[in-house]
């Protein structure tokens, strides 16, 4: 996986890629279930486990955040920030 280094050359974590289709894998990590909001850290330490693969059902992408649905979670929104890519 291709490293991302922001304008300030500080190196970026990798994230899901947005719009994500249906089908689409990802993961948390140690990092990523650490991003966002607190509603969205204590949201992924509900439901989700660190390393497991997982499938998107629905993303919906807004101007400032994006939210995503997962078919092995139904009903439960999660914000994108808290996934990576699974290759």
């Amino acid at each position: 996986m291709a490293h991302i280094i922001d304008p300030f050359g500080n190196l970026k974590q990798p994230s899901i890629k947005l719009y994500a289709e249906k089908g689409h894998k990802v993961t948390v990590t140690e990092k990523s279930i650490k991003n966002g909001y607190d509603f969205d850290i204590e949201n992924v330490n509900k439901y989700l486990k660190v390393g497991e693969i997982y499938t998107v059902e629905e993303m919906d992408v807004y101007d400032f955040h994006s939210t995503v649905l997962l078919q092995e979670i139904p009903n439960v929104y999660f914000n994108s920030v808290n996934f990576i890519d699974v290759d």
